[in-house]
């Protein structure tokens, strides 16, 4: 045995060592966790490969590869280690894609050296532990990864490898047509890679939309869960409000009592004034017919009012039964959210007001907002936006409450009036 067929015998343990760690890594095996996997499997399968090496040769070893290695491999990653089906394949099969890189440096060094194969086997001997120093440090992680995702997106990361595996050991190893096939093969493979390349768009496309509609779900459910607590919030307070002036009912009666009985009519009529006063202060206003409706108005009105801001509530419509009442209360709480913000952010409060109306028209819900505003907004799209961190979701929901709906909506500012308008 030469130099060049030790080098050749070394590479190819190298290429095992090489593939069984970075399936490990991959399948979410690191040496830490399992040093009695790695202190079996490595001589275990190096016997065996090296065994079959001295009795049938290097053609048959290499032919004989995917029985050899990458089958019982999957299986001892699928039933001893336990790891689903999918990471079982997609490690193995990962760590013979990366194989690649591996070979082709390589033959990179030995095109210096007149294409020599030891030279070849000693560049990709060299390449070998950074290679995989850089698969455990930044593939294995994502891949691993994979094994809480679906189905549906395991069998996309599973389709390159199975195809590279497949045309690799067709046109390279059990026959050369890569080499000799010409116009043909390169054709081929060419339409292969593009192919490939409009499966994985489509796919991409189609996640993309489903995260898209589940990003656009978790917004409406966040600002549902916002809005149901504020309303939870006001009838806590209303509740509040009627049990004090229950308690109050027995002192203010005894007071008045004693006002009539010592003729004292001015003094009482006072008092009741009083306590119409603070009644009308804390009343609860009725826009509608729709109770939850006029509840979120309520808390917003009065918030409104507690920072001076003027409000002109109209509702002339009557009909909801087309919505859920928990959508249209997220959309008229996160735009009046909207507007107390933009007239807070006034030079001069007390000129704020927003003015809300809600009526029916061609069996339509229009919905028109208007609020002062001093800080220009800014739009992208025709949708008003901030970059400001945790804002911007408000618009974002109220966008698609309304696309929920089949709705259309419009934004614009203008003398210094911003305008909201909807109809569904």
């Amino acid at each position: 045995m030469n130099a060049a067929d030790i080098a050749n015998l070394i590479n190819y343990a190298f290429v095992l060592f090489f593939g069984i760690i970075a399936a490990f890594y991959m399948a979410d095996l690191p040496f830490e966790e399992h040093h009695r996997l790695y202190a079996l499997t490595l001589p275990g399968f190096s016997a065996i490969q090296l065994m079959c090496y001295l009795l049938f040769g290097q053609t048959v070893v290499y032919k004989c590869y995917p029985l050899l290695i990458h089958l019982p491999l999957i299986l001892l990653i699928r039933f001893v280690c336990h790891r689903n089906t999918y990471i079982s394949i997609i490690a193995v099969l990962a760590a013979y894609l990366f194989c690649t890189p591996r070979k082709w440096f390589g033959t990179l060094i030995a095109s210096f050296a007149g294409n020599d194969p030891m030279v070849s086997n000693i560049g990709a001997i060299l390449i070998t532990i950074p290679l995989l120093l850089l698969i455990i440090r930044y593939v294995a992680p994502c891949i691993t990864r994979l094994q809480h995702e679906s189905k549906m997106l395991l069998s996309l990361f599973m389709l390159l490898p199975i195809i590279y595996y497949i045309l690799e050991y067709s046109f390279t190893v059990y026959t050369d047509l890569l080499y000799t096939g010409g116009a043909v093969v390169m054709e081929f493979m060419d339409s292969v890679i593009v192919i490939l390349y409009f499966i994985f768009s489509m796919l991409s496309l189609e996640f993309s939309s489903q995260i898209h509609k589940a990003q656009q779900a978790n917004v409406l459910l966040t600002a549902a869960t916002t809005q149901a607590q504020k309303e939870i919030a006001q009838l806590s307070k209303s509740e509040q409000q009627a049990a004090i002036y229950r308690h109050d009912l027995r002192h203010h009666m005894n007071f008045l009592q004693s006002c009539i009985q010592e003729n004292r009519k001015e003094t009482a009529l006072n008092y009741i004034n009083e306590i119409y006063d603070d009644l009308e202060r804390s009343r609860f206003t009725r826009y509608s017919a729709n109770e939850p409706l006029n509840l979120i108005l309520s808390f917003y009105a009065d918030k409104a009012s507690a920072g001076n801001i003027q409000t002109d509530i109209r509702i002339t419509a009557t009909d909801f039964t087309r919505f859920q009442i928990m959508d249209l209360c997220s959309l008229l709480g996160n735009a009046f959210e909207n507007a107390i913000h933009a007239c807070e952010q006034m030079e001069h409060p007390d000129n704020a007001y927003i003015k809300l109306k809600i009526y029916e028209k061609s069996n339509r819900l229009c919905i028109n907002m208007v609020n002062t505003y001093s800080m220009e907004p800014v739009f992208e799209n025709k949708i008003p936006v901030s970059h400001k961190s945790n804002h911007g979701i408000g618009v974002i929901s109220m966008i698609s409450i309304i696309e929920k709906y089949g709705g259309v909506y419009g934004f614009s500012a203008s003398n210094g009036e911003f305008h909201f308008q909807v109809s569904m």
